[in-house]
Parts: C-alpha cells; sequence; structure tokens
C-alpha cells in the first residue's frame, strides 16, 4: 500500500512559480551550510555534546554508510525515539544522506505506541537511548523484533549509561567511513513522517516533503527575521512539529546554532540561554509560566533572547503581559502538525495585537475562518480556521479517508480549531471542534484513553474531558461508571492499569469522577460539553473553598 501523498498539481505549479518550492532538497540546505560555516557550532546539547557543522557531516556520513550496508533503501523509514540530544541531529542529517524517510518518536512512548508507529511506517532502522528518565529502553526494543517484521536493526544511543551488546551510534561512528556520495532525492519526495494524536483513538502519520519542510522554515523566518546569527533553544520533545521544524531543521537550513534541552526546567533553560547566548526560543504555555516564575525569583542573564514564542495550546493574555514586564519577550504563535506555522505575532505589533492575539498569518501562508458549511464568517465572527500554503502537509500516511476530511481538493487545511480574526487578519483562538485534550502542548486524544479505561473489568463506561490548569493548560479527567457490584475504584488503581499497559505517562488521568451515568445525546454519544462544564464548576468551587 502506498503513503498517500496528496500533492495538488495547480498549487505546485503555483508554488513554483512563486519560489516557494524548488528543486533543492534538506540535504542540499545541509551541504550548503557546511560549505559556508564548517568551524561554526551546529548544535550543543545540555549534556554539553557539541558538534561543530563539520564534524557533524563526518558523524552523519559514517551513521548514512552504516545505513546504506544494512538495506535501507532511498525512501525506507528510519525511526529515531530520541530526546533532545544532538545526536538526534546526526541521526536526521545520516538519514538525509542515505535518502531514507526521518520518523521522529516520543521518547515516553511504550510499546504498544511504539509497535504501531513502526508497523505503520515499515521502519528498517530504530535508534533509541539507551536509557532516558530512568528508563531502560533495550528490553522494550527486544520485544519489538518479532513483532516488526520490516525492522532490520536497533541502535542504542548511549548517554551516560553503556548499552549491553548489539549496535551503539558510538560504536557505528567509530566503524564506518563517510558517506562518498548522498542518494539523490527529488524535492517533492518525502522526508519526514511525524505522528499526532487523532480523535479516533490511533495516531496519524502526518507527511511532508522536502518541499513543504523548507517553506516551512522560509515562512517562520520571514515572519520573525530568523538567520544565521541566530541561536535557537528548543525545551520541547523533537518528535513534535515544533521541535522538528524549528529547534532543528530550521538552524541548519539558515546555518544558526541548534541548542537542545532535553529535559525541561525553568532555571536549566535559563542558564542555557545565558551561557550560549541564545537569541530565540519556544515551547508550550507551562514553559512560559515556570521561566517567568523563576525570572521573578531569580537573577537571570536573557539580554541575549530577542522572542519567546508560545504555542500549543492557548495562552493565557495576563501570562503575556507579565513576561513582557519581566523582560520576557513572548509571542503567540499557532498552528499543527499538518500546517506549522499558521500564524505569528510580530515582533514590531501593538501591544494590543501580541496580548490579546494568537497573530497572522505568516508569509506564503492563507488563513481563513469558515462555518460548518465551510463558507467564510464575517470578520468578528467565530468559525473553523483553515490554512492553505507551500507548507501544509500532503496527507496522513496510509489515511486517504482521513486526509480527504481535513484537506480539501484546493490545498485548504481545515484545523478543527475555532477562531475569531479580526479587521486586521489577526485571530484568536477560542476553542476546538475536535476531542482532543492539550497538557502542556502535548495531544492527547481523549478516546484512546477512553478505550484503554474500557479494558478494565470494573468499568463500564468512560467519558474523558480536559480540565483548566494554570500551569499545564489542560489535564486528563475520567468521568467513569462502574460495572453493577464495583465499587472502590481509586486514581491509583486507574493510574497502575496504566502503566501495566505500558501507556506514556503524559495519558495518565488526572482525576476521577465517579458518576451513575454519563449524559448521552438520544443516538447515545456522549455529551462531553457537560462534562467539561461540569468539572470546571467543580474546580471553580474548590478555589472559591480555598
Amino acid at each position: 500500500m502506498s503513503a498517500g501523498l496528496r500533492i495538488n498539481e495547480s498549487r505546485k505549479r503555483e508554488y513554483r512559480r512563486r519560489g516557494y518550492w524548488g528543486d533543492a532538497t534538506l540535504i542540499d540546505y545541509w551541504n550548503l551550510s557546511v560549505l559556508s560555516s564548517p568551524e561554526k557550532t551546529a548544535v550543543i546539547d545540555f549534556q554539553g555534546t557539541r558538534y561543530t557543522y563539520a564534524e557533524l557531516d563526518d558523524a552523519a556520513g559514517r551513521v548514512a554508510s552504516f545505513l546504506q550496508a544494512t538495506g535501507v533503501a532511498p525512501g525506507d523509514f528510519v525511526s529515531l525515539q530520541m530526546p533532545g540530544w544532538a545526536e538526534f541531529t546526526v541521526i536526521y542529517i545520516a538519514c538525509l544522506k542515505a535518502g531514507a524517510v526521518v520518523n521522529p518518536v516520543l521518547p515516553c512512548y511504550r510499546a504498544d505506541e511504539l509497535r504501531y508507529i513502526l508497523n505503520k511506517c515499515e521502519t528498517k532502522i530504530l535508534f533509541f537511548p539507551s536509557e532516558f528518565r530512568r528508563f531502560d529502553y533495550l528490553p522494550m526494543v527486544r520485544l519489538l523484533f518479532p513483532q516488526v517484521p520490516s525492522l532490520k536493526e536497533a541502535v542504542a544511543v548511549e548517554k551516560g549509561k553503556a548499552a549491553s551488546g548489539g549496535w551503539t551510534l558510538s560504536r557505528i561512528i567509530r566503524s564506518y567511513p563517510p558517506l562518498a556520495v548522498h542518494s539523490e532525492r527529488r524535492a517533492d519526495d518525502l522526508a519526514a513522517v511525524l505522528f499526532t494524536s487523532g480523535t479516533d483513538g490511533f495516531p496519524k502519520g502526518v507527511m511532508f516533503t522536502h518541499n513543504t519542510i523548507i517553506a516551512s522554515e522560509k515562512a517562520f523566518a520571514a515572519a520573525l527575521n530568523f538567520n544565521y546569527l541566530d541561536v535557537m533553544l528548543m525545551m520541547a520533545p523533537l518528535a513534535h512539529a515544533t521541535g522538528f521544524h524549528h529547534g532543528v531543521t530550521a538552524p541548519f537550513l539558515f546555518g544558526a546554532k541548534s541548542v537542545l534541552q532535553d529535559i525541561f526546567t525553568a532555571c536549566a533553560s535559563l542558564a542555557l540561554i545565558a551561557r550560549e547566548q541564545c537569541t530565540c526560543s519556544m515551547g508550550a504555555t507551562p514553559f512560559v509560566h515556570d521561566i517567568l516564575h523563576s525570572l521573578k525569583s531569580g537573577s537571570y542573564d536573557i539580554s541575549s533572547l530577542r522572542f519567546f514564542l508560545c504555542g500549543g495550546a492557548p495562552i493565557p493574555r495576563h501570562l503575556v503581559k507579565e513576561a513582557g514586564e519581566a523582560g520576557l519577550q513572548v509571542r503567540g504563535v499557532y498552528g499543527s502538525t499538518e500546517s506549522i506555522p499558521h500564524t505569528a505575532v510580530r515582533l514590531h505589533d501593538s501591544p494590543e495585537k501580541v496580548i490579546n492575539t494568537d497573530g497572522a498569518a505568516v508569509p506564503s501562508v492563507e488563513i481563513k475562518v469558515v462555518d460548518a458549511a465551510r463558507q467564510p464568517v464575517p470578520a468578528g465572527g467565530e468559525g473553523e480556521e483553515a490554512s492553505r500554503g507551500p507548507n501544509v502537509f500532503v496527507g496522513y500516511m496510509k489515511e486517504p479517508e482521513l486526509t480527504a476530511q481535513v484537506l480539501d481538493e484546493e490545498g485548504w487545511y481545515y484545523s478543527g480549531d475555532l477562531c475569531c480574526m479580526d479587521e486586521d487578519g489577526y485571530i484568536r483562538i477560542t476553542g476546538r471542534k475536535k476531542d482532543v485534550i492539550i497538557r502542556g502542548g502535548e495531544n492527547i486524544s481523549s478516546v484512546e484513553v477512553e478505550n484503554i479505561l474500557l479494558q478494565m473489568p470494573a468499568i463500564r463506561a468512560a467519558g474523558v474531558v480536559a480540565m483548566p490548569d494554570p500551569r499545564l493548560g489542560e489535564r486528563i479527567c475520567a468521568y467513569v461508571v462502574l460495572e453493577a457490584g464495583e465499587e472502590g475504584l481509586s486514581l491509583a488503581d486507574i493510574q497502575s492499569f496504566f502503566a501495566e499497559k505500558k501507556v506514556a505517562k503524559c495519558k495518565y488521568p488526572e482525576r476521577l469522577e465517579l458518576v451513575d451515568n454519563l449524559p448521552r445525546t438520544a443516538s447515545g454519544k456522549i455529551q462531553k460539553f457537560v462534562l467539561r462544564q461540569e468539572i470546571e464548576n467543580k474546580l471553580n468551587r474548590q478555589m472559591l473553598a480555598d
């Protein structure tokens, strides 16, 4: 079965005519940066691993030789379950040299989630950390081999803990010569697939070509004057579109410097900003919340920082204002994995736009607000946000029906998010149509969590909704109806069950509400808006009582 790339030929001709798309691939841009600045630092991580452009090119060339020798052909998939380490960039560039498709995977994913993704991609090689956050990955990876027929090799990346047996990244770099000639790929070929949570409970593989990624980062750079002088601090996971596109790809496209932080703490971020003279950074609302708190309670030099972009979840307006008063120039951005970025608040925008909006369309991208019939709504009216441009994804991998639901024949991507647009073209996100919880910038399918809950023998019915949280934006609240005769189910019981099922911790319910029944429509669908309102009211009453 083919991946199902969907490239509109008329839009392709238009994007090429305007210079948004061309014939250059990501490896062409990388090679130019190596030629331009061989001795400049390309990437450094929190542990201090540092590569210049020339050093990284050499290491990546050796890994590319290994990929070829192991049977990875152009268009084959290589998956990276990697934290924010400098080695991620080495493997990414190696994939580009070998012509492989890059598939970043969140480090928090466990066996079931990883197996689904690897089989979907028919992954040939998996790179994984020997240990991260006190989790030993090797036993899990060994279990995957008989369950993923396409998997040829798994390579451990050591960072503090040595791997026992098998291939390691350091051994590959010692053992193989640099690849003499990189594999030829076309700019419209598949370059990367990132997985995002779906409302149906299954993650969707969002496909990007070389052209769409390059266009995305050119638009990002044009909106914010990002260039070779910049130093980008990335604290978001590199399997997220934010981390992958803006934390790793944008810096090497423009010959800038990438600073990676694998585990977020505000103090560590502020120390990195001062030490590496970072000029820009970005992350979800909780990062801003914690950094602002640390700025208020300590003395940190952030004079090098031009801006901090905040996206992934609606930004509390008071937070933007407070950050500005503390010297942290927060600017809102809005986008999705499928179309990154949509909008950005510009550095020169008025305080009113900075505080009250999520920005206007970045160069080359069009946005509109539509009603249920996908007809434009007047300025100020609420509707679904849609975007079109050379940055938009080219379909969900092997899911043509899902692709057709959100990507129309004219190239418009319908986000499922609700917003209002003012007369100047600036939008403000007001909610969303799709049933996804955004916890600290992480999209979590409520249906997926419900399906796991329903595997517990004591549970007859479950409805999972977002509950507001001042730091993470949203947390997971589970409304549960027990089977007749069952009693005494606790939140700890549920979390233990999720641990036994090897589910990522970010998907664990964080509040349990036991109810006799769930509110439903006449057709039997759970009325989630009733549950959301109920938990919000409960939390408000608790705050008043405290």
